[in-house]
């Protein structure tokens, strides 16, 4: 370790940012927190992203009707008050604060939650929302058939059918500013106006982003007058500049680095089981993954814990199914259904071989992220480790290495044959990984987030009954059913739920991070500071 921070001291000095960057750290505004990161967002208003890195910073731009305590999935009151369902479950009353103000002056109303989801719903709103990631948003509710206000602060949205994700997903939702919306048009993704702690100060995309604190917040204000963002794509280089103090927390740290960090006198790991899972897919509308013999086969080809060792140094469980052990609804068999058995894969791929269906000169593309994300910091090593297993057993692949978001443009359009992938959880309910990741109809080809294209009638007629169920055990069991049947499609191979880790400076105070993959932000202070 010791040899490592000499390294890494250097490497800092070799750029001209050793004593330069200590001055910085001595000199900085102690109310600005900098934070280093892999990519930039993508756009700036919520309803448009998907990226980890937009959603983290649109949860501080915006609020929804509620929102989560922090550092955990449970709803609490929001910019509305109070709420209450009907007793047939499809109409749901929600009373607004009063007081609430936009970071461009105008005032929270049920006309601005009303304009909010009619962007999204009605497309004949003139600032209706078009494109992938929209469909996705929209997608989450769908159920929901008309949002009105009843007077200026109360909100009535009904619901075609009892939706028991509902708030879950309230919580995601952005109420935006009607009369930014409206003055920006579709320059509102770079200009966003919403009730959130912080606003946008400046962004300059691929480098820089700075929010500054929003003194006329509802709540309670944000501990940090100033946060800013910055893009530092290598991994290495995001660890020199916390160790010199250029920045105060690094997002993405490779794992390899992580026990430098925990050594290290100025520095502190923060980790907390994450809400994700990643995954080998097929792609079961190609040859030969669209046969479960071929797929239940490759399964027994992956062995998950030198990936868990190796690639998430220990940072992680091997997974069984979709869900992680931290989320309600989550089952697993008593034993595993295909435990790493390379001789049993490679007798039932003679089977298929020998049935002709499966040819062993063919070279499969597989498909990979260059870019570390929360669910899989080191992609690359994990897709050489899924290679090498797969040649093992008798399947040539060739590896398809690509930054994330065309990545996730390729996945989603169907280009592979096989995918390493991965999901953070956006709400605390199993239906934002099982009906998004699973059901047919987030299987479309262009916006697919059912990057397997799963395509099964009992997994859809499960996936909506649960949705319509209130009980959270009976909706378990119902979730149940629906593991129990992908682990006898195999659409995946689950591989792991990863801890979510991030390495700060030790001056920081308050660092609490949520279980769906962010510092709650508006928490953190530096010592000595009031």
């Amino acid at each position: 370790m010791r040899t490592l921070l000499v390294v890494l001291m250097g490497a800092a000095c070799v750029l001209g940012a050793c004593d330069a960057e200590r001055r910085l750290h001595r000199r900085r505004d102690p109310g600005t927190l900098v934070v280093a990161r892999p990519a930039d967002v993508q756009l700036l208003d919520p309803a448009r992203v998907l990226d980890t890195e937009s959603i983290e910073i649109g949860s501080l731009l915006f609020e929804g009707l509620v929102r989560w305590e922090p550092g955990t999935t449970n709803i609490m009151p929001g910019l509305a008050r109070t709420w209450e369902p009907s007793p047939d479950g499809k109409t749901w009353t929600f009373h607004l604060r009063r007081g609430v103000t936009f970071h461009d002056g105008g005032k929270l109303d049920a006309a601005a939650v009303v304009f909010s989801f009619e962007r999204l719903l009605d497309r004949h709103h003139p600032n209706y929302l078009v494109g992938d990631d929209a469909d996705y948003w929209r997608s989450l509710i769908t159920a929901v058939t008309r949002v009105a206000a009843l007077d200026a602060e109360t909100v009535e949205i009904r619901v075609s059918r009892p939706y028991a994700p509902l708030l879950g997903y309230l919580a995601l939702f952005p109420i935006v500013s009607p009369a930014a919306v409206t003055q920006w048009g579709d320059a509102f993704k770079e200009h966003p106006a919403g009730a959130g702690p912080f606003k946008l100060e400046r962004w300059l995309p691929g480098d820089t982003l700075v929010l500054r604190r929003f003194d006329h917040y509802w709540g309670t204000p944000a501990g940090l007058d100033r946060i800013v963002f910055r893009v530092v794509v290598d991994p290495r280089q995001r660890l020199v500049e916390l160790e010199s103090g250029a920045v105060d927390l690094a997002m993405a740290i490779l794992p390899d680095e992580q026990s430098f960090v925990e050594l290290h006198p100025e520095l502190e790991l923060h980790q907390i089981p994450s809400n994700d899972v990643s995954y080998l897919a097929f792609n079961m509308t190609r040859p030969p993954f669209d046969r479960p013999d071929v797929r239940r086969a490759l399964a027994h080809a992956i062995n998950k814990q030198p990936i868990v060792k190796l690639a998430f140094q220990g940072r992680a469980v091997a997974a069984e199914g979709p869900l992680p052990e931290t989320q309600w609804g989550h089952w697993e068999p008593p034993v595993p259904r295909y435990p790493f058995d390379p001789a049993r894969a490679r007798e039932l791929l003679g089977e298929v071989v020998a049935a002709h269906g499966f040819d062993p000169e063919v070279t499969y593309t597989l498909y990979a992220l260059s870019t570390p994300r929360p669910y899989m910091t080191s992609p690359e090593r994990v897709a050489r480790f899924v290679q090498a297993a797969l040649a093992s057993v008798g399947v040539k692949v060739e590896l398809r290495l690509q930054p994330y978001a065309q990545h996730r443009a390729s996945v989603q359009a169907g280009e592979h044959d096989l995918a390493l992938y991965g999901w953070l959880g956006d709400t605390g309910d199993p239906d934002n990984f099982l009906y998004v990741l699973f059901h047919s109809a987030n299987a479309v080809k262009g916006s697919a987030q059912n990057i397997a294209f799963l395509r099964d009638e009992e997994v859809d007629r499960l996936l909506i009954q649960a949705q319509a169920v209130t009980d959270q055990v009976g909706r378990a069991g119902l979730y149940r059913l629906v593991q129990e049947r992908l682990a006898d499609l195999v659409p995946w191979v689950p591989l792991a739920h990863s801890e979510y880790v991030i390495a700060a400076r030790k001056e920081l105070g308050n660092v609490v991070l949520s279980p769906l993959g962010h510092p709650v932000y508006s928490m953190i202070k530096r010592e000595g500071k009031r």
